[in-house]
């Protein structure tokens, strides 16, 4: 049932976590640690909104590939399924020294310091590998061309889904007698 028209909203029978803003946030944390304070870092795909002044990084999920088997445990009221994921961040990098900023990032992705960023997390993440930095031509609203460049991150999530079930603790027996008038059979 859809919510409105006076209906109410419905109790997902499903959470997912991470989120994928969680996701968003944290690497936009880590973007924010590495390049200069003028870079700003938004979403990628948003409606109506002008981008940013001056350089900016933009972050779209491009890529969902299972990593392995679920694995799956039990709670008193749910089943708490587990699957990696490899996820594909898309970054475009926009704006004077794009090509600098675009080497930084590709550069740092895979250092250790990278690793140990994301390892204070409440969710696993961890950076697996980077695509090359690529430039393609862009125009703005004034048919300038400016300096872009983007460049794939690609990292490992373990996102956990809480399902809720209903399970039998207790169950009582009640014997029913039968009038068997015939022999068994051998």
């Amino acid at each position: 049932m859809v919510q409105g028209s006076g209906n109410a909203a419905e109790q997902p029978t499903c959470v997912i976590t991470p989120t994928d803003g969680q996701i968003y946030g944290a690497v936009r944390n880590w973007l924010l640690n590495v390049l200069p304070a003028c870079v700003q870092v938004v979403l990628g795909q948003q409606n109506r909104v002008a981008p940013p002044l001056g350089p900016f990084v933009t972050m779209t999920l491009v890529e969902r590939t299972r990593l392995a088997t679920n694995s799956w445990a039990y709670t008193p009221t749910t089943r708490e399924v587990s699957e990696p994921v490899r996820l594909g961040m898309q970054l475009g990098i926009f704006g004077a020294g794009a090509g600098g900023y675009a080497q930084t990032i590709a550069a740092l992705w895979r250092d250790p310091s990278a690793g140990a960023f994301f390892a204070g997390l409440p969710f696993p993440l961890a950076p697996l590998d980077v695509g090359a930095p690529t430039q393609s031509g862009f125009r703005d609203g004034e048919h300038q061309y400016e300096e872009n460049w983007s460049v794939t991150l690609h990292m490992q999530v373990t996102f956990n889904l809480s399902i809720a079930q209903d399970f039998a603790t207790t169950l009582s027996v009640i014997a029913v007698s039968a009038d068997v008038t015939d022999a068994p059979e051998e």
